[in-house]
């Protein structure tokens, strides 16, 4: 047996992953909602709701998800997106405006999940999404004010993907990859929801959601992580690449 006689910092050895990640995410006042069946809602059969897992926060079914969404308990746990149906959440409200945010989504794929998450503004103002296809990973807005793309790496093994905005750039990542692009993007002056599987409560748009298990989605409505020189920030990343390397 080896004994190491000192105290060790956080997440130095293998196995603190989940909590460490939870604390950090909880200290850099982020949302993270884990597919697992004691976080999901339900109205009989339907699954209606999406509960943060350490706060009193909920995101609820989009519009058009109307009982569409399906629990794959794993492991992994996964919540099921199906091609061409809406199966997507919202989280109401996050911001008055947007000046900052990040999104991870951990995911499964075929490399054609299409939306993975948005943050809207409204149908008359903009919104700036995360969607997977024909082999890249894109971020841009509706506006067509900014566009990013990275490969996506081949297979269904587990992928992360992160977006991060601070007001001036525009960050995309994937796996080791980043992208990053000036983006003086117009429209974000208002009130804000973050969607996750699909761009907005409207219906009729099939042909942008495709076919993935979300396992994790993390939403930190104001703050810009990748680029960061906070430390509590980097802490943050790390923490996340950590858990992902040895959870899954």
């Amino acid at each position: 047996m080896l004994e190491i006689a000192m105290r060790l910092p956080p997440g130095a050895l293998i196995g603190g992953e989940d909590r460490l990640l939870s604390e950090m995410v909880l200290r850099s006042g982020g949302a993270r909602f884990i597919a697992r069946e004691k976080d999901l809602v339900r109205t009989g059969e339907a699954i209606t709701g999406w509960r943060e897992s350490r706060m009193a926060v909920e995101a609820v079914a989009a519009g058009p998800n109307t009982g569409n969404s399906r629990f794959e308990p794993g492991p992994p746990g996964a919540l099921l997106c199906r091609d061409g149906m809406n199966c997507g959440f919202t989280l109401p409200g996050f911001a008055p405006e947007v000046e900052a945010f990040t999104m991870a989504v951990v995911y499964t794929s075929d490399g054609e999940a299409k939306t993975l998450a948005s943050v809207f503004t409204g149908q008359a103002h903009n919104m700036i999404f995360l969607t997977e296809g024909e082999g890249r990973l894109l971020a841009k807005d509706k506006m067509n004010s900014v566009s990013l793309s990275l490969p996506v790496p081949k297979g269904r093994g587990v992928k992360l993907a992160l977006m991060s905005f601070d007001g001036r750039s525009l960050r995309l990542g994937m796996g080791e990859e980043e992208a990053k692009a000036s983006a003086n993007v117009p429209g974000l002056a208002h009130r804000a929801d973050f969607f996750i599987g699909c761009r907005s409560n409207r219906s009729g748009l099939a042909k942008m959601l495709g076919q993935s298990l979300l396992h994790e989605v993390i939403f930190w409505p104001d703050r810009c992580l990748q680029g960061s020189v906070d430390p509590g920030d980097r802490a943050t990343l790390s923490a996340l690449r950590r858990y992902l390397r040895w959870a899954f």
